[in-house]
């Protein structure tokens, strides 16, 4: 019984000593978003949302991909943007008395949630951190990725949600320019980086459109 009673004070005072700090526990935990223990390339997500319904939701769009470390966690950024966001709501109307077409665009945006449009590992990341980049046309959207070697993000975001995309107007006012397509890569964080994520590690670019949100990570 003495045995015993020892044994346990043994093993309790090795886990004491082998107990991280607050500060060790925070590390141990940007490590892990930062980190990709498979070693197996970086994993990408491409979303497609077709309405960014008011900045309230661009900004969490934004403002997640960073303290996730886009590229870096995953799980959490695909769980904020399937799950987490409410794409129907537009916010109050303009009009009090426009309430029909209030109505028809939530049944519009419900109808058209944001998707996930593909996902995979590549070789190389090409974004360093994320940021939301703006758009005036889908042709200025896609150079954007171009210029990072991703313009079929762009064309398969556009191909999967063809239906949907609205013609542009090239006198619309510039205040309605589109919300350039949201990119996000990096290496993820090993649980989630192939089946659900938005994030990887390291850093991540976006170009966020209304019509269309593409994400690596």
């Amino acid at each position: 019984m003495a045995q015993r009673v020892k044994n346990h004070e043994e093993r309790s005072e090795r886990n004491l000593a082998r107990k991280l700090t607050p500060a060790q526990r925070r590390e141990k935990k940007r490590r892990k978003m930062l980190n990709d223990p498979s070693g197996g390339g970086t994993p990408v997500t491409l979303y497609r949302i077709h309405t960014v319904p008011n900045k309230q939701k661009l900004y969490k769009i934004d403002i997640n991909a960073q303290q996730n470390h886009l590229t870096g966690a995953q799980r959490r950024y695909r769980k904020l943007l399937l799950h987490r966001i409410d794409w129907t709501d537009f916010g109050a109307a303009d009009d009090d008395d426009d309430e029909d077409d209030e109505e028809e665009a939530r049944r519009r945006a419900q109808s058209e949630v944001c998707q996930v449009v593909w996902e995979g590992l590549v070789v190389k990341p090409q974004f360093k951190n994320f940021r939301v980049e703006a758009a005036r046309s889908s042709e200025g959207a896609r150079k954007m990725l171009a210029e990072r070697g991703c313009a079929h993000y762009w064309d398969m975001a556009r191909t999967n949600g063809a239906e949907g995309v609205p013609e542009e107007d090239e006198d619309e006012d510039e205040d309605e320019d589109e919300e350039a397509g949201s990119s996000d890569e990096g290496e993820g964080e090993g649980e989630e980086e192939r089946g659900a994520g938005a994030a990887g590690s390291g850093a991540a670019e976006g170009d966020a459109a209304r019509d269309d949100m593409e994400t690596e990570g």
